[in-house]
């Protein structure tokens, strides 16, 4: 799923936007993107103090904060925001560029252009699907298949991979919602497994393909490891 933010201060134009997301949606069936619209661009900086955007819709002319201003500090921390702009002027076709922006949108909006503007962001990456989160401050985002599992560290998540790891401050139930996909398996009342990423299961213990083994809860041994089978091969 994306999370997607709408930026522009005219409620007009930021209501356009986010007829022609649904029409997009419409036309894309189980492409899921979750949007929120702001009106100003310190709503907007608020509200990523809490939530992880993958797709920003900035309008330019927003208000103290212009809208390449807004994207230069997004950019700061989160490197893999796919930008697009949405604007009444040509003349910031340089900055977008520097900005690294996916698209540069003219109002009035085409439906053809915000469509195609839409597809670079989405459609090339719909069977490939990432994890996005945030960790001392840094935006991090990971392909969902490369996450070997989740373990609960008091108050924090470890998100555990091959070659790296990371300590989210988050509970597991959200994890779970975000990985909603039926290779994720709850062990117990601490951890997540991907069942793709599983080496070995015994009726005692589930080996991932780093090691790690996770005791199998009692009763649930021929369950899993026919999980196990239908993931793995």
């Amino acid at each position: 799923m994306y999370s997607l933010a709408i930026c522009d201060d005219e409620k007009s134009s930021a209501a356009e936007a986010a007829e022609l997301l649904e029409k997009y949606k419409k036309a894309h069936e189980g492409l899921e993107i979750q949007a929120d619209i702001f009106y100003s661009s310190l709503d907007l900086l608020g509200a990523m103090e809490k939530k992880i955007y993958d797709i920003f819709l900035l309008d330019i002319y927003i208000d103290k904060i212009n809208g390449i201003e807004l994207a230069e500090t997004i950019r700061n921390t989160n490197k893999d925001a796919r930008i697009i702009f949405m604007t009444s002027s040509n003349a910031f076709y340089k900055d977008a560029f520097r900005i690294h922006a996916v698209h540069y949108l003219e109002k009035p909006i085409l439906e053809e252009d915000f469509f195609d503007a839409m597809d670079r962001v989405c459609t090339q990456e719909e069977e490939e699907k990432f994890l996005t989160f945030r960790e001392s401050g840094e935006v991090h985002r990971v392909k969902v298949d490369d996450i070997l599992y989740i373990e609960s560290e008091d108050h924090y998540k470890r998100i555990v991979l091959n070659e790296d790891s990371f300590l989210v401050r988050s509970n597991l139930q959200s994890l779970k919602s975000e990985l909603d996909y039926p290779y994720f398996y709850v062990m117990g009342i601490k951890s997540i497994i991907n069942l793709k990423r599983v080496l070995k299961i015994t009726r005692e213990c589930v080996v991932m393909e780093n090691g790690k083994e996770f005791s199998v809860p009692r009763g649930t041994y021929r369950n899993l490891s026919e999980l196990v089978l239908k993931y793995t091969f």
